[in-house]
C-alpha cells in the first residue's frame, strides 16, 4: 500500500476518532480504511489505535507517529504546492462541502465553467446533510449559510446575502386565503422543518421596529428544505424558504410570497477554509469565481433580464 496514503488515514483516524468518518472525509470505504491502517501498524510493529465497540483513540506510540506524520504530510503538500507557484500552473484537488440544496443548484451547475478556465485542477464536492468542521483538515472550502462569525485560524469570505421568504401556492391561497398580519398563521397548515431545528423560528418585524419570533409548528414536517418545496409546490401549505430554492419559483408566479414587509430573515452565504492551507490560491479562485456570480445581486433574486450564470443553474 501506498504508505503516504496510509499516513493520510491515520490522521483523519486520529482527528475523527471514527473509521466511519475517515471513510466518510477519504471517499473510501471503511474496508479500505481499515487495511491502510493494518498496513501501516504491521509496518511500524506497533499498534497505533486502539478500537473498541464504543470508541477509537489513538495509542501513546500512536500520537508520537501522529505529530511526526502531520509533519511530513505538511512538508510534502507545501512542496506540491511551491512547485505549482513556480510553473504558474494551478492544478491539484480541492475538496469542498456545501449544503446540498445550495449546492446542487448554484454550485455543481458552474463548476464545468470553472474548470474550463482550469483545466489541471479537480473537485471534489460533497454534499451531505451533516455540518463539517470548518477546521476539518480533508476539506479545503467550506460554503455555508448562516451567521458569519469570527475563529482563530478561520478565514470566512462573503459570498452572496441570502433572504428567506414567507411562500405558499396560488390554488392553496385561493382555497385557505392569505395572512394579513402574523398572528394568522396559527390558522394555516404550516410546513417546517423537524422539531426543534432553528429554521422553525420564524422572525417578523413589529410595529415599533423590534423583531419578534414566531414558533413555527408545523402541521407538516419534513427533514430537508427540498422535500418542504415540493409540498409547497403541490399546495400543501405556508413555508418559510431561502430565496436560492424559491426564487424561480416566485418569478414564474408558481409561488406567492407572503408578509413580505414584515418577514426579517437573512443570513449570509459565506466561504470558510483555514486560513493556513497550502491550497489557498485554489481556495481564493474558485471563492472569486462564486463571488463573480452571486455578486452584486444574486441571479435567483434577480426577475429581469437572465444571465448565462442563470441558465446554467435552470438546467
Amino acid at each position: 500500500m501506498d504508505l503516504i496514503t496510509s499516513m493520510r488515514v491515520f490522521t483523519v483516524i486520529a482527528s475523527e476518532n471514527s473509521f466511519r468518518a475517515a471513510a466518510d472525509m477519504l471517499d473510501m470505504p471503511p474496508s479500505a480504511i481499515s487495511k491502510h491502517l493494518a498496513g501501516l501498524e504491521t509496518r511500524l510493529g506497533a499498534q497505533l489505535v486502539e478500537r473498541t465497540t464504543r470508541r477509537v483513540s489513538v495509542t501513546e506510540v500512536g500520537a508520537d507517529y501522529l505529530v511526526r506524520c502531520r509533519h511530513i504530510l505538511s512538508e510534502i503538500d507545501e512542496a506540491e504546492a511551491e512547485i505549482t507557484d513556480a510553473t504558474g500552473e494551478v492544478k491539484g484537488v480541492l475538496k469542498v462541502s456545501a449544503p446540498p440544496a445550495f449546492a446542487h443548484r448554484h454550485i455543481a451547475p458552474h463548476i464545468p465553467f470553472f474548470l474550463k478556465k482550469y483545466p489541471k485542477l479537480s473537485i471534489d464536492l460533497s454534499t451531505t446533510d451533516y455540518s463539517i468542521s470548518p477546521s476539518h483538515t480533508a476539506i479545503d472550502l467550506h460554503i455555508r449559510i448562516s451567521e458569519m462569525n469570527t475563529t482563530e485560524g478561520l478565514t470566512t469570505i462573503m459570498l452572496a446575502p441570502n433572504t428567506r421568504r414567507l411562500v405558499a401556492s396560488a390554488e392553496y391561497l385561493n382555497t385557505h386565503g392569505a395572512p394579513s398580519a402574523v398572528s394568522d398563521l396559527q390558522k394555516h397548515r404550516l410546513i417546517t422543518l423537524e422539531y426543534g431545528h432553528p429554521h422553525n423560528n420564524w422572525h417578523f418585524r413589529t410595529e415599533n421596529g423590534d423583531i419578534s419570533t414566531y414558533l413555527a409548528n408545523g402541521a407538516v414536517r419534513m427533514d430537508s428544505g427540498d422535500a418542504i418545496l415540493r409540498a409547497v409546490l403541490n399546495n400543501g401549505g405556508i413555508s418559510m424558504l431561502p430565496t436560492y430554492v424559491t426564487g424561480k419559483h416566485i418569478h414564474n408566479k408558481h409561488l406567492v410570497p407572503l408578509l413580505d414587509e414584515l418577514v426579517n430573515e437573512d443570513e449570509p452565504i459565506h466561504a470558510t477554509f483555514r486560513t493556513k492551507n497550502h491550497r489557498y490560491k485554489r481556495i481564493m479562485l474558485l471563492t472569486t469565481f462564486l463571488q463573480g456570480l452571486y455578486s452584486p445581486t444574486p441571479y435567483w433574486d434577480q426577475h429581469e433580464g437572465t444571465s448565462e450564470a442563470a441558465l446554467r443553474a435552470a438546467l
